[in-house]
C-alpha cells in the first residue's frame, strides 16, 4: 500500500483520472490464438490505464466513506476476476491487479474504516457510509462491464487511487 496520505475535498477522489484503454475482445469472432493474443493486449492495456492511474493520483483514501468505497471496489474487481473466462487476460494483469491482491486491498480499506469508525463510534453514520460505497461500487463495475473505454478506464483509475 502507497504511504502516501492526503486530505480528500467532497468529490476529489472521483477527479482520479481518465484514460482511455479497449475492453475484452469479441470471443465468438476470435480464433483461438487471436484469443490468447487478444487477452495478452487487453491486460496491457489495463495495465497502462491503471499505471496512468497511479501516475495522477495525488490523493489516497482519508474518509471513512472513502475507505469504504475503496473495499467495496477492490471487492468488485475480485468477482470481476473470479468470473474472466479469459485465462491469458488474467494472468498477464500487473500483480496489483491480480485477484489476490484485490482481497487484500478490500480487506485493508475495510479495515481501516472500521478502525476510523471506532474512534467516532456512530454506526448509524458506518451503515450509512457502507450502503452508499457498495451502491456506488456496483454503479461502477456495471459501467466497466459495458465495455466503454471510458468506463474502463475510470475503472482502472479508481483502483488506482485505492
Amino acid at each position: 500500500m502507497r504511504a502516501r496520505r492526503r486530505l480528500l475535498g467532497s468529490g476529489a477522489l472521483a477527479l482520479a483520472l481518465s484514460a482511455s484503454v479497449s475492453f475484452l475482445p469479441n470471443m465468438a469472432l476470435a480464433q483461438p490464438q487471436q484469443v490468447l493474443l487478444d487477452g495478452a493486449e487487453n491486460a496491457a492495456a489495463h495495465n497502462a490505464a491503471y499505471d496512468r492511474g497511479l501516475a495522477e493520483s495525488y490523493t489516497s483514501p482519508e474518509t471513512i466513506g472513502e475507505m469504504l468505497q475503496c473495499s467495496a471496489l477492490w471487492q468488485r474487481w475480485s468477482g470481476i476476476l473470479g468470473s474472466s473466462q479469459d485465462s491469458a487476460f488474467v494472468s498477464n494483469l500487473h500483480e496489483d491487479l491480480s485477484a489476490a491482491r484485490a482481497e487484500i486491498r478490500h480487506r485493508y480499506w475495510q479495515r481501516q474504516a472500521r478502525r476510523d469508525m471506532r474512534e467516532e463510534s456512530d454506526l448509524s453514520y458506518f451503515d450509512k457510509m457502507h450502503a452508499m460505497a457498495e451502491s456506488w461500487a456496483d454503479s461502477q463495475a456495471a459501467g466497466y462491464a459495458t465495455g466503454a473505454d471510458s468506463e474502463i478506464s475510470s475503472m482502472m483509475g479508481w483502483l488506482a487511487t485505492c
